[in-house]
């Protein structure tokens, strides 16, 4: 189709066209040159008036002989025919197909063209998706994230109002399983794949979640909620010099036997942080949170502000540095309400800011990708938000935060103001895939809803391949277990007779935490008889009708990690956690359940 011809003044970076059919702003266009052959543009803006409509467009760019895209150097000849592009030049200009293992998250705008993100720069060089209250920030975060788990990859989601739980529903909306269709994809839930963590007094369906109690002196100093006074610091530092480790209780204790006065206001402070119950020496692993295929989600809804921010800061900080030591998969962490985790200067403070700012900039190193989800964009930390490589942008229309978005995104200009505004619900403004603003559609969600740039310095050298690296845990067999005190080594030392053989078992059993007369304790059961177990190195175990009478004498102080375990045998169970729940209720509270296996190796003599 011939949208018009071309009229006035020419560059080799922009033109207009008179309109002779109908053409809308965003169009896609190409025009024959006799150097370059069809050349892609776009169309930025309408101008009409009584006599006409003229179209002002930039120049995208070619495809050379070589396959590489390239800018003119010789503008357009005055009269040239403006045409409608067609889809194989505007694939080939904006390569678009070069990702297609990438995320898929929507099409082209009026384009029947897939646009994929590049997971690879996606989950190192990290996202931010920005958008006002109600215009689908929350669910564009959604539909990527239901791409990262097709790919396997570990994530973890801070989710402050509990949005996120409905991906374990599958999409049951009639308008969009019929936009599915279209977009070529089917509805799913991903039940499987997640694992909900939070308080289980607001939301039952949730694990605990423990954090390790032990820190470092400036880490605890760090959670302090307040300021301090000198006094009460010389207190508090005298107290630290004789902790290892350094955990709050034992620094209760130790204030007790300290002389200055100044330290009762300082025991106070303390035993806010102790009161809060979230640090445990019984803490959740590092490798139950992050999994290859799984995705954790810390779902802190209707836990304070302040509480929020101390959560995410020991989390998040935990979490990297054992990302550095390679003890954990690569992952990627999605933090919604960013604004209140990592405030810009002159909007208040956040304990968790500093570790939020330090995996901004350092995290692509270690394989740790971030997505910054904020309505607030002017009230985000610059140095954070201008980290993100990608920008996925909705609407907006607060002034301040158009601001910020133009300041710190890259290829967003002030001419982008008035489209970022007038953007319908639905389709995105993405910056980052190609050298200009890409408008897409979003693709439906597959679950049910709850509420390029070039790499001129190199940078490619400083990330890790993560989909790979991933690759590597996934293989493992990565499971909870409870190790036996005696290794193979020692069995085989202690052995009286030559050992033949040693098969190694792994038998089905179940935590459960229950709770009588306001004291919490552990039981721990075999999924096989149902049986207490007492003992697992000499494998002792009572029945359960002979426990209840008191069933606190049998408290299990055994630990589940999640390691990587090799075994001979893996045996099924014969009942379940939720049978041997129902039988105990009448007892005693039980608060939490975790299955897991005991590693038990048999010697043949």
């Amino acid at each position: 189709m011939i949208f018009g011809k071309i009229t006035g003044r020419i560059t080799t970076t922009s033109f207009r066209f008179a309109v002779d059919h109908d053409a809308r702003k965003f169009d896609y266009v190409q025009v024959y040159h006799k150097n370059y052959e069809f050349v892609l543009g776009q169309i930025i803006e309408l101008i009409s008036d009584k006599n006409q409509t003229i179209a002002l467009c930039n120049v995208i760019g070619y495809v050379d002989k070589d396959k590489k895209v390239r800018q003119m150097r010789i503008p357009f000849a005055s009269g040239s025919e403006v045409l409608k592009a067609e889809d194989k030049l505007i694939k080939g200009v904006l390569a678009l197909e070069t990702n297609r293992n990438g995320a898929y998250i929507g099409k082209l705008d009026s384009k029947d063209i897939m646009i994929r993100l590049d997971l690879k720069k996606l989950l190192t060089k990290h996202v931010s998706i920005i958008a006002k209250t109600g215009a689908g920030k929350s669910y564009m975060a959604s539909v990527l994230i239901e791409e990262i788990l097709e790919k396997k990859v570990p994530l973890l989601i801070i989710d402050p109002h509990g949005e996120y739980s409905a991906l374990k529903q599958k999409n049951d909306n009639k308008k969009d399983i019929e936009r599915m269709e279209k977009f070529g994809i089917t509805a799913k839930s991903y039940a499987g794949q997640i694992r909900e963590y939070g308080d289980i007094n607001i939301n039952n369906e949730s694990i605990p979640l423990k954090l390790n109690d032990q820190m470092t002196s400036q880490e605890l100093i760090h959670l302090m909620p307040g300021k301090l006074t000198s006094n009460q610091m010389a207190v508090l530092y005298s107290a630290l010099k004789n902790l290892n480790p350094v955990t709050i209780t034992g620094l209760l204790l130790e204030l007790e036997t300290e002389e200055n006065n100044a330290k009762w206001n300082l025991i106070n402070v303390i035993d806010y942080l102790d009161k809060l119950e979230l640090f445990s020496s019984d803490y959740t692993q590092y490798n139950e949170l992050i999994q290859p295929g799984n995705c954790s989600i810390i779902n802190m809804r209707g836990i304070e502000p302040e509480m929020q921010q101390i959560i995410v800061y020991k989390l998040m900080k935990d979490l990297f540095e054992e990302r550095k030591r390679g003890r954990i998969p690569p992952f990627f962490a999605v933090i919604e309400e960013a604004h209140n985790f990592c405030p810009e200067r002159g909007f208040g403070d956040a304990k968790s800011a500093s570790i939020i700012r330090t995996i901004a900039s350092e995290g692509r190193k270690f394989g740790l990708g971030m997505c910054i989800i904020t309505q607030r964009p002017a009230r985000v930390e610059k140095s954070v938000l201008s980290q993100c490589n990608t920008q996925i942008i909705l609407k907006v229309t607060n002034p301040n935060d158009l601001k910020a978005i133009i300041s710190s995104v890259e290829g967003i200009s002030s001419e982008s103001e008035s489209n970022i505004k007038s953007l319908p619900i639905g389709t995105a403004m993405i910056t980052g895939i190609v050298d200009m603003p890409l408008l897409v559609n979003i693709r439906p969600k597959r679950s049910k809803h709850g509420g390029e740039a070039i790499d001129i310095l190199g940078e490619e050298e400083e990330t890790i391949d993560v989909l790979k690296e991933t690759k590597k845990f996934a293989s493992k067999d990565i499971l909870p277990v409870i190790k036996p005190k005696t290794s193979i080594k020692d069995l085989v030392l202690m052995s009286e007779k030559p050992v033949k053989s040693i098969t190694t078992y792994l038998i089905p059993a179940c935590m459960l935490t229950c709770k009588d007369k306001g004291c919490e304790f552990k039981l721990l059961f075999d999924l096989i008889k149902g049986d207490i177990i007492t003992d697992i190195t000499q494998s002792r175990m009572i029945p359960l009708s002979k426990a209840k009478i008191n069933l606190r004498e049998h408290e299990s102080f055994e630990k589940i990690e999640y390691l990587s375990v090799g075994y001979d045998k893996k045996l099924n169970p014969k009942t379940s956690c939720e049978k041997i729940k129902k039988e105990i209720e009448s007892e005693v509270k039980v608060v939490d359940s975790k299955e897991c296996f005991i590693v038990h190796h048999k010697i043949k003599c």
